[in-house]
C-alpha cells in the first residue's frame, strides 16, 4: 500500500506543470472569445491537486469552466463534478487535443448533450 502511495503523489507531481500550462491556455483561449476569468471555489480539488474549475462570463452569460488533465478525463468523480455543473448552467470542458473525442463519447454516455468540449 505505502508503494502505491508514493507512485501517486509521484505522479502528481509531474502533472503540475500540465496542469499549469492547461489552466493558463484555456484561460487565454476565453479571454480571446471576450470572457472575463475568475477561478470558482467549488470545495475539493481531485486527487490533491488544485481545482481546476473556473467561471467565464461575457456580458450575462455565465460559463462553468473545467479543464482536465488526461488521468482524469473518465473518472466518476469528474462524471459527477461535470453533471452536477451541467443541471445548474452552460458548461465548457477544456481537454488536450488527443483526448477531445474521448471527452466527447463520455458527454454523449453521460446525456449531457449541452457541455462544449473543446482543447487547450
Amino acid at each position: 500500500m505505502e508503494g502505491s502511495a508514493t507512485r501517486l503523489l509521484r505522479v502528481e507531481g509531474k502533472s503540475e506543470d500540465g496542469w499549469r500550462e492547461a489552466v493558463s491556455r484555456s484561460r487565454s483561449s476565453l479571454r480571446r472569445e471576450g470572457f472575463t476569468v475568475s477561478f470558482a471555489h467549488t470545495g475539493r480539488a481531485l486527487r490533491g491537486t488544485k481545482p481546476a474549475e473556473f467561471l467565464a462570463a461575457n456580458g450575462d452569460r455565465v460559463v462553468r469552466v473545467f479543464v482536465l488533465l488526461d488521468w482524469a478525463v473518465d473518472t466518476e468523480q469528474t462524471r459527477r463534478r461535470i453533471t452536477a455543473a451541467y443541471r445548474n448552467g452552460e458548461t465548457r470542458v477544456f481537454v488536450r487535443w488527443p483526448l477531445r473525442w474521448r471527452m466527447l463519447s463520455n458527454v454523449a454516455r453521460w446525456g449531457l448533450r449541452g457541455v462544449s468540449v473543446t482543447t487547450w
